[in-house]
């Protein structure tokens, strides 16, 4: 089976730095109606120092933040549920919006290694979440990956 999907792929996975975060994260979900709630822990978090994601839909307010933040917020805030901790990676490189299947071939491997992930993907760039005890297992299946997309095999 094929690693990358075509040649396009594996030359953006040729040029793909991962950035791990220094920080550990938690997501927490609050129910649509205490979106306040969310929006206030989002403008704790520092921007360009911490990692951060804020989703809406019509189930849920999730939200990713640092754990620190998480920890120290007043304990009166309501939340439907959080967990973590997780670690943060950022695949590092600009993405157009019309490639397909560039976290593929990631999503592929964490899984081949038994590696839950919580895939986030911003305009631009990607990021996967994964559980604080996976994070070497993860770094070393992703930087095997970005081997092979530098060797001749596709």
């Amino acid at each position: 089976m094929r690693v990358f999907k075509n040649d396009a792929i594996k030359d953006l996975w040729k040029k793909s730095r991962l950035i791990v975060w220094p920080d550990l994260y938690c997501m927490v979900s609050f129910d649509p109606k205490d979106r306040a709630s969310a929006l206030n822990l989002v403008a704790k978090a520092a921007p360009f120092d911490h990692y951060f994601s804020i989703i809406c839909d019509q189930h849920e307010v999730a939200v990713i933040l640092p754990d620190t933040i998480w920890n120290d917020w007043d304990a009166s805030v309501i939340c439907r549920n959080s967990h973590g901790p997780f670690a943060c990676l950022t695949f590092d490189i600009p993405l157009d919006v019309e490639v397909a299947g560039y976290l593929q071939p990631a999503v592929n491997c964490l899984a081949d290694a038994g590696i839950s992930i919580v895939p986030q993907c911003a305009l631009i760039y990607d990021h996967v979440l994964v559980n604080e005890r996976d994070l070497d297992a993860a770094i070393c299946a992703l930087t095997e990956l970005r081997q092979k997309a530098l060797s001749d095999e596709i």
